[in-house]
């Protein structure tokens, strides 16, 4: 063979091996390697799941059309595997218009949740790969000592100030140190930056995702509103953009492309280091995934109507009425509804106060409720009182929390809680680091030995077996509820669940648990139920106390909200509203210390629990912990679970309301369900306002209760009203319309079951109930823990499984018309007072639910349907 044949064989072979055979990603002079184009991928708004595809890869998110401030999730397949955190991530951002460039995108600098990392490393790497970066960011920018400072500015669309733009983005990359860093860079850059106004933890929106060894991942984002982030602005009328940019390893320039040698050899040493800041780079930026994101109006009113049947209360109703209220401000539509939340005892009040001017001569005509007045109250006599039920939904206990498997960062997706693990957090008997420690720490007297935390108690640890590994569990903080300190008809039935159990009951009461955990003392004897909570724990630290001296640390760990969509949205950003001291000025050590709202809890670190409703931890994708019923077992909130709950409820013969039994509960009933009601006069009200209220409840009670994800359907978090509920609603709408004084009361049980009117229901003393506790671990006892009845899956993260979406022939949301609605505000100038106090930022108030689950059960609005398969399916004993 000749050797020219035989060089060009083995040049062949050579080419072959180094096809296969791993390398750096310098290229050789000779050759090159081309610059990548710009090959974005983009996908319409849509209400269901909607999948990007490219080269083997694809990205999905959960839903893009039709949202408010709420949560969304990004999956992917076919990504190379993330070695750590920070190689390879995957970035999700919120960026303003449906073509954004990378100055669109809020936190433009740093995709993490809340830490600078890989801000240094962009500081050259602008100039390492290809495509040449064209820009000037860096070159205007002061010159560090370890290379130009290279970071894309945010972009601020109602600023004048061009210098002020070019900083935005250091300013968004230093985070935590925005008082500090810069003035390294440049003494003047403070007075230049000025503040920034809408940079929270809540409303950065970035988001960091790992991709695991089967090339698979996920990540929850949520999406802003114009109400939370005023630079991105997105609205109705202000599109945005869900942009996913997958973080890879990218060729390096040579000197052929004008690279020097300083930065080739750079380059080649970078190789495997694309850090989570690298997704500005053209060459990662060019293959990113877009999500154009549609926005529902928020704040949409009944224009040119006086006709209005005012409802005044409960937010267990709020996500409904936020279809409700537009669909009634239709031309076609007999009587307009307006509805102001507040808290519902306040709201019943307000049907007792007189107010001459008003038509019916009283402060409010309708509330909604879910507990009844009192026989003695005099609005019960003043005004005789009607109940129509118009939502079945409930309380829930939410979380975020993380943990930590050999390394591997992922978010807990199963948590059961029994009556007395939540009574231990409601009664602050978790005492943090204040306790018995080597770090010679003070001691909190009230809960002296207690476990610091919920995932240190034992009790907690056999529910949850994998408590040991999860966020928070070396956190220094006591755990508590995040939850308002109003009076409230939620925390009523909370702690009529509680205190249903004897073992709960007990513990309040002073007797330790098995493990020897006790009641805090400020807390012992603390009878239930109740619908007011107070803090009772005022220990402070003593002098020798350090930082701490001086201070209250379970007023400091207490997360007060001031509403349950709060509660939610703080779960939802890991943003906790616990404090910790603060020195009032960093830079002068003797300027003391101050409390100071703790930062945000990064992924794989967050910890918080939160008492709030399932419409709220629907919409912004909070999980729900699984509760414990009276017999036995643990069941998180779905439309089934909420249905076996109501069956065996009994009709309360003063008000015309049912009343949940928790004994005879079903054991597939979850124990927080509640009931909406209507509370509207049967008599002192004028006709024509008498027959507003009538029209409406008869509207809410029909065709109200058709699930979907238009204006006038029935949210996520909702269970459609049973017939026989239907049938009450009905009767309560014609005493409200004929103003006849006579309140109706319910023959029989919520579920329409004739022939099985709960027969089977377990006995009050049957052995099975209130076997709530767990083995002891120094004693006797049969060691049995109930079974938990097995959920739908929820990957995305809501509380509940979705009923199907009902056809529908009302107008979308989208195709109102209006600014504002006249039930934004509460109706109490306190709960203002109480939002200023907390120091959070609004949530706003949200009006489509996100979806985001796999499932949807086979249910029609309506409970006939449900009666059926109550008959069919009954398993109780």
């Amino acid at each position: 063979m000749r050797p020219k044949k035989l060089t060009m064989i083995a040049g062949a072979c050579l080419l072959a091996l180094l096809s296969v055979v791993p390398g750096p990603a310098v290229a050789a002079d000779d050759d090159p390697p081309p610059d990548p184009t710009d090959a974005a991928m983009v996908a319409e708004p849509s209400a269901n799941p909607v999948t990007l595809q490219r080269d083997g890869v694809s990205v999905t998110a959960s839903k893009t059309g039709n949202l408010t401030r709420q949560m969304v999730s990004v999956s992917w397949k076919g990504l190379d595997r993330s070695p750590t955190n920070f190689i390879y991530p995957v970035v999700v951002m919120q960026c303003r218009g449906t073509n954004p460039s990378r100055e669109d995108c809020w936190m433009g600098s740093v995709a993490d949740n809340g830490d600078a990392q890989g801000t240094n490393k962009l500081q050259a790497k602008a100039t390492y790969y290809a495509p040449v970066e064209t820009s000037d960011w860096y070159s205007q920018a002061k010159t560090l000592p370890a290379g130009p400072f290279f970071s894309v500015p945010f972009r601020k669309v109602d600023s004048a100030d061009d210098t002020k733009d070019q900083y935005q983005g250091w300013r968004n990359a230093l985070n935590g140190f925005w008082n500090t860093m810069p003035l390294l860079i440049e003494p003047d850059l403070e007075h230049k930056l000025g503040p920034i106004d809408d940079f929270t933890p809540g409303t950065r929106n970035f988001r960091r995702g790992v991709t695991q060894a089967d090339g698979t991942g996920q990540v929850q984002t949520w999406v802003n509103t114009a109400v939370e982030n005023p630079s991105l602005g997105c609205s109705d009328t202000s599109p945005c953009s869900l942009v996913v940019v997958p973080v890879r390893e990218r060729p390096c320039r040579n000197a052929k492309q004008g690279a020097p040698p300083l930065t080739i050899s750079n380059c080649a040493k970078a190789v495997g280091q694309a850090g989570i800041g690298n997704w500005q780079l053209l060459a990662n930026w060019y293959e990113r995934y877009v999500f154009k994101l549609s926005f529902s109006p928020s704040l949409p009113k009944c224009i040119g109507r006086t006709d209005q049947a005012k409802f005044l209360g409960s937010e267990l109703t709020a996500e409904a009425m936020r279809r409700w209220v537009p669909a009634r401000c239709q031309k076609e539509s007999p009587a307009a509804l307006d509805f102001t939340r507040a808290w519902e005892p306040d709201s019943l009040r307000q049907l007792g106060l007189r107010d001459p001017a008003s038509t019916s001569k009283y402060a409010a005509d309708a509330a909604v409720v879910s507990e009844p007045a009192t026989p003695d109250d005099p609005v019960s006599n003043d005004r005789k009182l009607g109940y129509a039920p118009i939502a079945t939904t409930g309380f829930a206990i939410g979380y975020t929390v993380d943990q930590n498997q050999g390394g591997t960062l992922s978010q807990v997706t199963d948590v059961k809680l029994n009556q007395r693990l939540v009574a231990k957090m409601l009664s602050q008997s978790y005492p943090g680091k204040f306790r018995p420690n080597t770090d010679k720490l003070p001691v909190n007297p009230n809960t002296a030995s207690n476990p610091a935390n919920i995932f240190k108690d034992p009790e907690f640890q056999q529910l949850n077996p994998a408590a040991a590994g999860y966020a928070g569990a070396n956190a220094a903080e006591g755990t508590q509820l995040a939850m308002p300190t109003a009076r409230s008809d939620v925390f009523l039935a909370l702690t009529r669940w509680i205190w249903a159990d004897p073992t709960a009951r007990s513990f309040l009461q002073g007797k330790a648990d098995p493990w020897g955990m006790t009641v805090n003392k400020t807390y012992r004897g603390w009878e239930l139920p109740t619908d007011d909570y107070n803090l009772n724990d005022g220990w402070q630290i003593p002098k020798t106390g350090g930082d701490w001296a001086g201070f209250q640390p379970q007023t400091f760990w207490a997360q007060n909200t001031n509403s349950w969509a709060n509660g939610s949205d703080i779960t939802m950003s890991g943003w906790p509203l616990t404090q910790s001291p603060q020195l009032r000025d960093p830079s002068t050590p003797t300027s003391g210390f101050a409390g100071k709202r703790d930062n945000a809890q990064n992924f794989g670190e967050r910890h918080i629990f939160v008492l709030s409703v399932l419409p709220e931890l629907e919409k912004t994708g909070v999980r729900a912990a699984d509760l414990r019923n009276s017999a036995g077992e643990f069941v998180g909130p779905t439309v089934e679970s909420m249905g076996y709950a109501l069956d065996g409820a009994q009709p309360d013969k003063n008000s015309g309301t049912w009343k949940l039994d928790y004994d005879a509960m079903d054991k597939r009933g979850y124990p927080g369900t509640m009931i909406s009601y209507a509370a509207v006069p049967t008599s002192s009200l004028p006709s024509t306002l008498a027959q507003r209220y009538a029209d409406n409840l008869r509207w809410i009670s029909t065709q109200g209760q058709q699930w979907g994800q238009e204006a006038g359907q029935l949210p996520d978090g909702y269970l459609a009203l049973t017939q026989e509920m239907r049938h009450q609603a009905s009767r309560v709408a014609d005493a409200v319309g004929a103003q006849t004084g006579t309140p109706p009361i319910p023959p029989k049980d919520p579920v329409d079951d004739p022939k099985d009117p709960t027969p089977n229901d377990p006995p009050k003393n049957s052995p099975h109930h209130n076997t709530n506790e767990p083995k002891d671990p120094n004693g006797p006892g049969d060691g049995k823990t109930p079974t938990p009845t097995p959920g739908p899956g929820t990957p995305s993260g809501g509380p509940t499984s979705q009923p199907p979406v009902n056809n529908s022939s009302t107008k979308p949301i989208a195709a109102t018309t209006g600014e504002s609605l006249g039930w934004l505000a509460w109706g109490l100038p306190a709960l203002l007072a109480a939002g200023l106090a907390a120091g959070v930022a609004s949530p706003g108030i949200r009006v489509i639910s996100q979806p985001g689950h796999p499932v949807r059960r086979g249910l029609a609005a309506g409970g006939s349907y449900l009666a059926g398969l109550l008959r069919r399916g009954r398993r109780r004993g």
